[in-house]
């Protein structure tokens, strides 16, 4: 799971981040995810919508990511993979310098916003280091008390050899705030000029997905400073087909910010034979 820290580490203590994902995930050295599928046998679609929160009484200091994530294995010189949609709030990732170097960008924020959004880390052999970078779609305003929804789904191009993940984030009651990212290749194709290239959704590594909900809050490290009321969030995952068969998780852990936030949190869970929904709620 990526941590998109601000210029500065957020200070340590109480705080309202937390987590809740797939229990057994990569994020717990767990095998627990789903297969993505093919377009054969249908493709796994996440959906998750969630109610945005009220500001906080103070924002000093502050950077807020809040989200549903899908995140893959690396290959090549990949590492980090992380499709990740956020509300964002404060000194924040928000952006990108797109094509092709695909630098992140942050900006300030006093009001919620949030846009679709690809996270990535690459190693750049020459200076033996590891480099960020973001896709990101057009930034749109949100408002305390209305439903966010995040969307990840796969579908297969004619002229392909993998299928394309397209991610979109908007207002449930309003289609004119809608963001979207178009992924036809791995870290938006910078690994077919790699040594070992990749440039295949198809490719081993990519065929099985984890899933997350977050609330990633740098720097809400008292009640001032946390939001002034929790949310809900409802994922719902879709096999696409019968033909795309797997068995359901159905525990779901808070994985990070347990015995630390200062949030609490429950979490449900049920399903049918192709869907699977999981319900969040957060409060203080």
């Amino acid at each position: 799971m990526a941590h998109l820290y601000p210029p500065a580490d957020p200070p340590a203590g109480c705080n309202g981040g937390l987590c809740v994902g797939m229990h057994g995930g990569p994020h717990e050295s767990g095998p627990s995810s789903y297969p993505v599928g093919t377009s054969d046998t249908g493709f796994t679609t996440v959906v998750s919508t969630m109610t945005v929160p009220q500001l906080p009484e103070k924002q000093d200091g502050i950077c807020y990511y809040i989200w549903t994530d899908i995140f893959f294995g690396d290959m090549s010189y990949g590492r980090m993979n992380q499709f990740v949609p956020q509300l964002i709030l404060g000194n924040a990732l928000d952006g990108s310098s797109g094509a092709p170097d695909y630098k992140p960008k942050w900006g300030l924020h006093k009001t919620w916003s949030f846009g679709a959004h690809y996270f990535f880390e690459t190693y750049n052999a020459t200076t033996n280091s590891t480099q960020s970078h973001a896709a990101y779609g057009d930034l749109f305003e949100a408002h305390a008390g209305e439903e966010i929804y995040t969307k990840f789904e796969a579908s297969q191009k004619a002229d392909a050899e993998g299928p394309t993940w397209t991610l979109t984030m908007g207002a449930v009651a309003d289609k004119t705030r809608t963001s979207t990212v178009v992924v036809d290749k791995p870290y938006m194709g910078l690994g077919v000029d790699w040594p070992v290239p990749t440039t295949s959704w198809n490719e081993l590594n990519y065929t099985n997905l984890c899933i997350n909900s977050c609330w990633e809050l740098y720097g809400a490290d008292d009640r001032a400073h946390l939001p002034g009321n929790g949310s809900h969030y409802t994922l719902n995952i879709d096999r696409g087909s019968a033909k795309n068969a797997y068995p359901w998780v159905t525990q779901w852990d808070e994985d990070e910010g347990k015995n630390q936030s200062c949030a609490s949190c429950t979490i449900s869970e049920s399903h049918t034979d192709n869907t699977q929904t999981i319900h969040w709620d957060i409060g203080f």
